[in-house]
């Protein structure tokens, strides 16, 4: 009898040795650790009943499992990696990212005497570097060759327009709920104003988007100055608060131009967006942001209403933009800001199967007093995203609709080329 004991116990404690990298493979392996040929790893064989105990425990958490299976809505979703770069350095906290941005256009505008002017141009020629100096304190700048190879209304080619500074921005993070920034900055005046001209899912800004800063002295929705951002409610509301330069007047106080913005962010949150929204998020987020914005200096003022969706569905997604600007130059800016209401309303589907993005837009822009300024326009679009945002296809044709004069058309092609 204290034989049998005996053999039992050696056999029970023999399989729980055995057992125990059976019951590891259930966690990520480790590495194999290497075996020097001089000296082979021996292997012994185990014993017929341990091998058999060890089979049975081994079996224990499959069962466990087969009993609980994991539901569809527990399952962690993959963690998208990130493709190795060498366009990124990082020494610590510190970190440099190099990026560029070409978007070579073919362009067919339809003029007053109903020919089309043909232009073969580049569309913007971007290089981007971003990244941190510390934990808290970020920075970006960017570069840019606009409409390289356009023709202007006067038949005149442009090809030596040359670069010039876009962005040019340092932003220090001491709090969540204030973020203060300084240069060459975006003004939040719309939503609009403030997404990527690299990820938006329309061929372009709305024709309207940068009235305000073009009149005001700005450039590209640019302007140099100083801004406050932070975030509430859960990182829902976004404010923005900033002081440009503006207009410079000979002889007069020149005064800064004040802008202040509220955005609030109903399911996904976006959170430290520098120095731009993304216009599509590719059925990866679920957005639904309202904002307004309020803007002044000297005699002009204007606000903004805006709101912008991006929204998953079983086919890829829908995204749409609705933004209405009231804008009053007052005695400084009668003409180039003279009191106008602009509504612009754009509409799309990311088919994720095909690659493909439809869109439409239609813009209205209407005076007080200089009525035959009004105008609307229309365009139609269709998208191929063979590599999302990093490479794609646009193409749009779109209608002008002038209260006095002709109707043109203009039809356009862009190839874009992304990375940062």
């Amino acid at each position: 009898m204290r034989r049998f004991r005996f053999i039992t116990a050696l056999a029970l404690t023999l399989a729980g040795v055995i057992s125990l990298p059976v019951l590891a493979d259930q966690n990520p392996p480790s590495p194999t650790p290497q075996v020097s040929q001089a000296q082979p790893a021996q292997v012994t064989p185990a014993p017929e009943p341990a091998v058999k105990a060890a089979k049975e425990v081994a079996k224990e958490p499959a069962k466990e499992l087969a009993k609980e299976p994991v539901k569809e809505s527990e399952k962690k979703p993959a963690v998208a990696v990130p493709p190795s770069t060498l366009l990124q350095l990082k020494v610590g906290d510190a970190s440099l990212r190099f990026g560029i941005l070409m978007q070579p256009q073919a362009d067919f505008q339809q003029n007053l005497a109903g020919g089309y002017g043909q232009n073969l141009l580049i569309r913007r020629a971007r290089f981007l570097i971003g990244g941190q100096v510390t934990k808290s304190v970020f920075f970006f700048f960017e570069t840019e060759n606009s409409r390289l190879g356009a023709a202007t209304t006067a038949g005149v080619k442009t090809t030596n327009s040359g670069f010039q500074t876009l962005d040019a921005t340092a932003e220090w993070r001491p709090l969540k709920t204030f973020n203060i920034s300084g240069g060459l900055i975006r003004v939040p005046t719309s939503r609009d104003a403030l997404e990527s001209a690299a990820s938006e899912f329309t061929l372009d800004f709305n024709t309207y988007a940068f009235m305000a800063t073009t009149a005001l002295g700005g450039t590209g929705g640019r302007d140099t100055g100083v801004m406050a951002r932070g975030y509430f409610l859960n990182d829902r509301l976004e404010y923005r608060g900033a002081l440009v330069s503006g207009m410079r007047e000979n002889g007069n106080r020149n005064t800064f131009r004040k802008v202040g913005r509220l955005q609030y962010n109903f399911f996904d949150k976006e959170v430290y967006n520098y120095p731009s929204y993304l216009g599509s998020n590719f059925g990866t987020k679920k957005i639904v942001a309202f904002g307004a914005a309020v803007d002044s200096q000297v005699g002009y003022s204007g606000w903004t209403t805006d709101l912008f969706t991006d929204i998953p569905t079983s086919f890829g997604s829908a995204i749409g933009t609705a933004t209405y600007q009231n804008l009053d130059g007052g005695r400084r800016s009668p003409t180039a800001l003279a009191t106008q209401r602009i509504v612009t309303l754009d509409g799309g589907v990311y088919l994720k199967k095909l690659k493909i993005g439809p869109w439409v837009r239609y813009e209205q822009r209407n005076f007080d007093t200089l009525t035959t300024r009004n105008e609307k326009r229309y365009i139609v679009g269709l998208n191929y995203y063979p590599m999302g945002n990093n490479f794609n296809i646009k193409t749009a044709v779109s209608r002008l609709k002038p209260a006095t004069g002709r109707e043109m058309n203009q039809v356009t092609v862009q190839f874009q080329v992304y990375y940062y």
